[in-house]
């Protein structure tokens, strides 16, 4: 592995990678160094974080088409021997790459690559469990470079199974001492200076591809001998179109740092871009919306400002926005002129087209800070120096010349250029006009702030700044004084980004995201006892329902007041249901208390006129309505056998039926049987015999359990089920149902159902297996219980279908010795606990019954009929009797 270069104490590697734009990341955890064990859930590692940007492949003639929102980002920890750990980037976002961190592990995490494939290619991520931060990134230094000061060592290597290319060191070198080292030496004002300071040619294939990019790292690193000190820099050359590669790849440090990095290209735009990543910047891009700069259906496409050298690579670079410039500490105060948000005001300024260093009597920013410390950025973007692209054919997109707006971010997407001149979304794939109006007052910033373009020259442009507060404007276009907010009792003030001032009869509240808004009786008593749920108003109060309705929409929820039920809260899930329903037209009509929450698995619930809505982690957001409540809130809510609902109240069923299930559960309701009550077990088997529509029809009880064996049963129209842990579910059918019934149930001497009802035997014949026997049931016969000991003899013989056929009494006991009987239609089956079961039949059984059945000199029998020549025989306690075929004598001996 390449040198690791001695710690800042405590700090290791300053690292944190990002791909260019052009083919997607295809990332896999950085190269481990040789270890007996890797750290686990439960360890604790320390070391440096690590970020990855997973990227798309993308054309810049597309525009933002086929991009997300998102960038996804992908961390590991490594350690200062070179050890990686991939972790979860949810659980690290406060942090800033680069810091030392402490972190302890916990479970695997979800994924958090783009895609798919990606995350195929990745080693698992595990949770933080906890994290310090032991040391941030060190500043950058500003310094001029007189010469070199972040040497460049090129090493060409082409990946394991990859061929090289054409491509020499000779035009790596050149490329980076030339075009590249050329434009950063220019946007940095003379503090940094690329230059090549060592080349290794094309040798053996790498070990490694560009899957591990710190294992490729680690290779070349090894081929040069090159170690990592402050501001030096190790430039990988793959050959172009190596699988696995990106166009480029770059680790994030600083102006002091240096960093690593590969390409696929001389292209210098991708070289630029990466040695950005080096020097500490993130994306480029550019949001989109439909109505203002920043409000309507936004869309943020990363890469997209086409302006920027961080922006999506192709032919031309383009100045370092100032953003950016700002972030690495380039810009001195006679660059810029700040504007604060805390005050009205208004103010003018000339701008220096960007690509202009250092202008006379004018500035090459203006930036523009809200009370929350978002930073808003206006520039001019004219056809000079670094620019002048943007006059001639060379500007193939046809990006306008004008003055842009910027915001600075925190995230991937470190700055992003807001669309100055909004359209519909439909058109914000081919929509190249970003420049700000001339002559049109441009709001932004939840309207703190109003930019007008006054005019533009080639060398300068005239702008107009005013800083507003939205909440005197708000209070001024009411009414003012005279209006229904009436006069101010407390001035403007503003904390972490909110602001608000109270007025005789209401609070007008302000943020970038939700705008000036005013809270007036009789909402306002509610909201200020659940501030901190509702948060700040999003809307204004809207009348006009029916029974004297009214409501005001906050970011946490909504106050709703009619003449009946006073103001109630509703919060943001259980509004959404509620509006779903038909808000107060609807079932439920309006809430009749406000929402409470605190009940297991994060439950929530509001009670409205018709019925309530609850939430819970689990189940998801049900309305629950009428007997189904009512039934539900009788067997303890959430808290009771049911638990929570898990679906919403669905009727339309036959007989004006209607059900709910619950986590537990379901409630079932019709017209003639009520509204009932059902386990998870019984329901499946319901539902798998065709629910109400089947032969069970509706259940006519509740469910009932605390019989033997952990027992249940719900009856139902046309028969039950019965569920037990011995028997399983199953469902008893009339008429053997009945004659179950008669034996005692459960309890009695057939015990549970082990099988369920079987049909469709001769005679119309039926019948269902019991732990201790079973009942058969036919046209001609009726339902009969057949024992245990009978039921093995009758199938052995044939069942119905064999010489027996139906059995056609119960089996009846208390003969002599402990015996029982059953009849059939073709004999009968005797037992006895001597002698066992045996079937008695034909002339033999009418024989054995004139000499006095089990009573007589014969007794019972002690085994079944077996045939000799000519004949049967069959014994008995008291001798053997033989039938004769050819006369139909039977002879006792």
């Amino acid at each position: 592995m390449f040198a690791v270069r001695p710690l800042r104490v405590p700090r290791p590697l300053p690292v944190a990678v990002t791909a260019l734009l052009l083919v997607p990341l295809v990332v896999a955890g950085p190269g481990v160094a040789a270890a007996e064990e890797l750290p686990t859930t439960g360890d604790t590692v320390v070391g440096e974080l690590v970020q990855a940007f997973v990227d798309e492949q993308h054309d810049p003639a597309n525009g933002a088409e086929g991009h997300s929102d998102d960038t996804a980002v992908i961390s590991w920890v490594r350690t200062e021997v070179g050890e990686t750990v991939r972790v979860s980037t949810e659980g690290v976002e406060s942090v800033d790459p680069g810091s030392t961190v402490e972190v302890t592990l916990g479970e695997e995490a979800a994924d958090e690559a783009a895609d798919e494939a990606t995350a195929a290619e990745l080693e698992p991520a595990l949770e933080v469990a906890a994290v310090e931060v032991l040391a941030a990134p060190e500043p950058p230094g500003t310094a001029p470079a007189t010469v070199v000061d972040h040497p460049v060592t090129v090493v060409m290597l082409q990946p394991s199974g990859v061929a090289r290319d054409s491509t020499t060191p000779a035009q790596v070198e050149t490329l980076v001492n030339t075009t590249v080292a050329d434009f950063w030496e220019q946007q940095t004002r003379g503090a940094v200076r690329f230059g090549v300071v060592k080349t290794v040619d094309w040798g053996a294939e790498a070990t490694v591809g560009c899957d591990t990019p710190f294992a490729l790292w680690d290779e070349a690193a090894r081929r040069a001998n090159w170690t990592w000190t402050d501001k030096a820099h190790l430039l990988v050359y793959v050959p172009a179109n190596a699988p696995g590669c990106s166009a480029g790849l770059g680790t994030i440090g600083s102006l002091d740092d240096g960093g690593l990095a590969y390409i696929q290209s001389t292209a210098p735009s991708i070289t630029a871009h990466e040695f950005g990543h080096n020097l500490g910047l993130g994306h480029a891009s550019e949001q989109q919306c439909d109505r203002t700069v920043e409000s309507g259906s936004c869309r943020v496409a990363a890469y997209a400002d086409l302006y920027d050298v961080m922006g999506l690579s192709w032919e031309q670079i383009g100045s370092l926005n100032l953003p950016h410039a700002a972030k690495l500490g380039l810009l001195r105060p006679q660059d810029v002129l700040t504007v604060p948000g805390g005050q009205p005001t208004t103010v003018s300024a000339t701008l220096a087209p960007v690509s202009v260093a250092d202008p006379v009597d004018k500035v090459r920013a203006v930036e523009l800070v809200d009370v929350d410390g978002t930073r808003y950025w206006l520039e001019y973007r004219q056809a000079s120096g670094q620019d002048a692209w943007l006059g001639d054919t060379r500007n193939r997109f046809g990006l306008q010349q004008g003055v842009t707006l910027r915001r600075a971010d925190p995230g991937p997407d470190s700055s992003l250029l807001l669309d100055g001149t909004p359209s519909a979304s439909g058109n914000w794939n081919t929509d190249r006009s970003m420049a700000l109006p001339t002559g049109t007052p441009v709001r932004f910033s939840g309207d703190r702030f109003s930019v007008t373009v006054q005019g533009t020259t080639a060398s300068s442009a005239t702008v107009s700044v005013t800083v507003s507060s939205p909440i005197a404007d708000y209070h001024a276009a009411t009414g003012g004084d005279t209006g229904p907010l009436g006069p101010l009792v407390t001035a403007e003030s503003c904390t972490s980004g909110r602001c608000s001032a109270t007025y005789q009869n209401g609070v007008v509240t302000w943020s970038r995201a939700t705008g000036a808004r005013a809270v007036r009786a009789p909402e306002r008593a509610s909201w200020e006892s659940a501030r901190d749920l509702l948060g700040l108003p999003v809307a204004d109060r809207v009348c006009g329902l029916r029974d004297s309705g009214c409501f005001q929409h906050f970011q946490g929820g909504s106050l709703y007041t009619s003449a009946s039920t006073g103001t109630r809260l509703v919060g943001l899930g259980i509004r959404a249901r509620w509006g779903q329903l038909g808000w107060e037209s609807g079932r439920l009509g309006y809430p009749v208390r406000d929402q409470t929450c605190g009940l297991p698995q994060t439950g929530c619930f509001v009670h409205f006129q018709g019925g309530s809505i609850y939430s819970s982690a689990a189940g998801g957001v049900h309305e629950v309505l009428g007997g189904i409540r009512d039934r539900w809130a009788a067997s303890g809510w959430e808290r009771g056998v049911l638990g929570y609902p898990i679906s919403g109240n669905v009727c339309g069923l036959r007989d004006s039926g209607c059900f709910q299930h619950f986590q537990g559960g379901s409630v079932y309701a019709s017209a003639s049987t009520g509204t009932r009550l059902i386990g998870v077990g019984i329901r499946g088997r319901w539902g798998q015999l065709g629910w109400e529509n089947g032969g069970l029809g509706y259940p006519v009880s509740d469910q009932t359990c605390g019989l033997p064996d952990s027992g249940c049963f719900v009856h139902f129209q046309g028969g039950s089920v019965y569920s037990s842990a011995a028997g399983g579910v199953r469902e008893v059918l009339r008429p053997i149902r009945d004659r179950w019934a008669a034996s005692g149930w459960e309890r009695g001497v057939l015990g549970y159902p082990i099988s369920g009802n079987v049909c469709g035997l001769r005679d119309s014949g039926c019948f269902q297996h019991f732990q201790h026997g079973s009942v058969y049931t036919s046209a001609s016969t009726g339902a009969r219980l057949v024992d245990a000991a009978s039921r093995a003899v009758w199938g052995s013989l044939g069942w119905e279908n064999g010489a027996l056929g139906y059995p056609v009494t119960d089996q009846a006991c208390g003969l002599p010795g402990g015996g029982c009987y059953m009849h059939f239609q073709g004999g009968s089956v005797y037992n006895s606990p001597a002698h066992g079961s045996h079937a008695v039949s034909g002339r033999i059984r009418d024989a054995w019954a004139a000499s006095g059945w089990e009573r007589g000199s014969l007794g019972y029998p002690v085994e079944g009929a077996r045939s000799v020549p000519g004949g049967q025989e069959q014994r008995f306690q008291g001798g053997l009797l033989t039938l004769d075929q050819r006369t139909g004598q039977v002879r006792r001996s």
